[in-house]
């Protein structure tokens, strides 16, 4: 289906690059316009667009005639691998439209089903608190409205008489002896007649009733049972006349004045849902009638028959115009932001090309009219005719809503990375031609990745959270402002990718999500390896102990340059003294030959007296930690970056260690503070 569409799309944009028929005056210049024109087209296979010939032919793969393309005229000044330009005319044809980007409440409405139930934290039961016989049913029917407190039958119970007979003798011993001398006879009686007042009233007598019975002073054969709340009588359990156990339910009372209405939402409507959020619905009994509930409970789980969600709402129902079991129509409108919260960025449904949560949408080009490239953009829910933009995407920029997929299949003719093939091309880049600080941190990139493969195989959650983060931190921080031309451009794409792939990763939801998603990025960074020939072993050796130990040094010989960069001799010395301390710890981690040398150089530094003395023994120190951080590896320090002073000891240079970016040279200090540059970065 997708190579169908693809290769109508390809006809289609034959058409467009074909310009309108040529005249006899078009056809005679074309003869003499050959050799500009072959080196304006290139001869390419609808079906494998990878391959690209300066003359007509066949395919090599698949031996079709191939077709020829027209180069993309604005090739020199490209901004992006995926950057295409479109003429007036072929922009017509292809019906291109923008809309710019836009940030807001999409302002969508849900549509959901349910019912109307009874609210279960409003349903009570009167029981028979104890065993005894019915033998007046007050309210005798199903459906009857009834009021707290109202009367709803009459009971006889041997065990209630014997109990009203204990709470009169306790009230009358309690007369008798409330003016008695003894206070503890007192205290006795008193305890006695509490006792049996709280004994009735477990038995489900109130305190009115419990009252009546002292003051008649004789007990009552038959005991009134009252509703503990107003309602409706949902189910009466019993008749007249019946004799029932301890704990027998009588009556079922629903307070109807509160219910609940269910609704189903299936997974994808779920985003647009939220507690507290206010849902209107209707009812088929009363049409033209809106109601309102608020959103108090959603499932946690789904039906895995329906694939629906249950969402429930508290709904007030005074007037009593609602009953339990009505089939509802309601349309969840999605919440406002809070006070102070970004609303989300915006575009229409039919922007992205989907390739999942990643999609490829076209922009056009600020000011330059027809001029479009590509950016892969992570999206999230679906807000009626909108999508969610999470990362992407500019507020303003013109977004291609119609048209986009012509634009693509003009860019895969030309092999450059797309919907259909978002991969770099097979090859290259040439090591010479990019920066040294470029490729360390590149390298880095690699480094982390095989960390975070080894931690999520393992199954260590934090650190899978941790290495992840430091990944998006690395990829945040490589630069191309050093170089220009294709491999910048090349470079832009990879980290266009290796952006989406870090992100989603860190939005996965469970280890099966995750290794999945993770499997994309490997896939990412094995291609970033081969680019730009990255071996597999440019990290340090050393154990884990070894590094944190050397790391430990390495701090102190930090503290050693930024104190020769200060031009404090006292601080040098003394951060001299640490390091020659220290290094008794550290020799033993490296070979013979590297130690002596970390040795002596240890040994002048600690020596010197004067700042030219410890600034010329810094250099053999610099040189010798770096040979043991490449051997070794480093641990606890963060980053660490080789710099370089072209003007250092006559205009020999010099290097040294930094933990950052930022140029403090220790070789001159106030004087040429900046001179230097950052070489490459030696640890992540």
């Amino acid at each position: 289906m997708f190579q169908r569409q693809n290769f109508l799309s390809i006809l289609l944009i034959l058409l467009l690059l074909a310009g309108p028929a040529p005249t006899r005056a078009d056809a005679a210049q074309s003869g003499r316009d050959h050799d500009h024109d072959q080196a304006e087209t290139v001869w390419t296979c609808s079906m494998h667009p990878q391959i690209q010939l300066p003359e007509s032919g066949q395919c090599p793969i698949c031996f079709m005639d191939l077709i020829e393309v027209p180069r993309d005229a604005g090739d020199g000044k490209r901004q992006s691998l995926r950057q295409f330009t479109f003429d007036e005319r072929q922009r017509q044809l292809a019906r291109v439209e923008v809309v710019p980007v836009i940030r807001g409440a999409a302002g969508v409405e849900t549509p959901l089903v349910g019912k109307v139930e009874y609210d279960e934290t409003r349903v009570g039961t009167i029981t028979a608190r104890v065993a005894g016989r019915i033998d007046t049913l007050h309210v005798g029917y199903t459906g009857a409205p009834v009021a707290k407190g109202q009367a709803m039958a009459e009971i006889y119970s041997p065990e209630l008489l014997s109990a009203q007979a204990e709470l009169i003798q306790a009230a009358q011993a309690g007369a008798r002896f409330n003016k008695s001398s003894s206070a503890l006879l007192r205290d006795t009686v008193l305890r006695t007649e509490q006792a049996a007042q709280e004994k009735l009233r477990l038995l489900g007598l109130t305190s009115g009733q419990i009252e009546a019975v002292v003051s008649r002073g004789e007990p009552q054969d038959h005991i009134t049972l009252l509703a503990p709340m107003g309602g409706i009588v949902m189910a009466m359990k019993v008749s007249e006349g019946m004799y029932v156990q301890t704990g027998a339910p009588i009556y079922i009372i629903a307070d109807l004045a509160r219910l609940w209405v269910v609704l189903e939402a299936y997974e994808s409507d779920l985003p647009a849902i939220a507690l507290g959020q206010q849902v209107d619905f209707q009812v088929a009994a009363l049409p033209g009638r809106t109601f309102q509930g608020e959103v108090v409970y959603v499932d946690p789980r789904v039906n895995e028959k329906t694939r629906t969600i249950q969402v429930r709402l508290n709904v007030e129902n005074k007037e009593g115009l609602l009953k339990p079991g009505m089939f509802v129509r309601a349309r969840a409108k999605e919440m406002a932001p809070a006070a102070g919260e970004e609303l989300p960025l915006l575009i229409p449904v039919s922007a992205p090309l989907l390739t999942g949560r990643r999609a490829l949408v076209y922009v056009q080009l600020p000011e330059q009219e027809g001029v479009y490239l590509g950016k892969e953009v992570i999206l999230g829910p679906r807000r009626g005719p909108y999508y969610e933009v999470i990362s992407g995407l500019e507020e303003g920029e013109l977004v291609v809503t119609q048209g986009n997929f012509k634009i693509d299949s003009a860019i895969q003719l030309q092999g450059r990375p797309s919907m259909m093939n978002p991969f770099l091309a097979r090859g290259g880049a040439d090591r010479s031609e990019l920066p040294t600080l470029f490729l360390s941190k590149v390298a880095g990139l690699s480094k982390i990745s095989a960390d975070l493969s080894a931690a999520l195989q393992e199954g260590r959650t934090q650190e899978v959270e941790e290495e992840a983060r430091a990944f998006a931190r690395q990829l945040q921080g490589i630069s191309s402002a050093e170089f220009t031309g294709q491999e910048k451009l090349v470079w832009q794409e990879m980290a266009m990718r290796l952006r989406g792939d870090i992100l989603l990763l860190q939005e996965a939801e469970g280890r099966a999500d995750q290794q999945r998603l993770h499997a994309a990025l490997n896939e990412d960074v094995q291609q970033l390896r081969r680019f730009y020939g990255l071996s597999a072993d440019q990290e340090g050796e050393g154990s884990p102990e070894e590094q944190r130990t050397l790391g430990r040094f390495l701090k102190r010989y930090f503290e050693v340059q930024r104190a020769l960069a200060a031009d404090d001799l006292t601080a040098a010395r003394e951060a001299a003294a640490q390091v020659k301390d220290f290094l008794p710890r550290v020799v033993p981690l490296l070979p013979v030959p590297l130690a002596e040398k970390l040795t002596r150089a240890g040994a002048e530094l600690a020596a010197a007296q004067e700042m030219a003395g410890l600034r010329l023994a810094f250099y053999p120190l610099s040189q010798a930690l770096m040979e043991a951080v490449t051997l070794v590896g480093v641990a606890g320090t963060g980053p660490v970056y080789e710099q370089f002073c072209p003007m250092a000891f006559g205009n020999t240079g010099a290097t040294w260690l930094a933990a950052d970016e930022e140029i403090n040279n220790p070789y001159f200090g106030a004087m040429m503070l900046r001179c230097g540059e950052v070489k490459k970065q030696l640890q992540q």
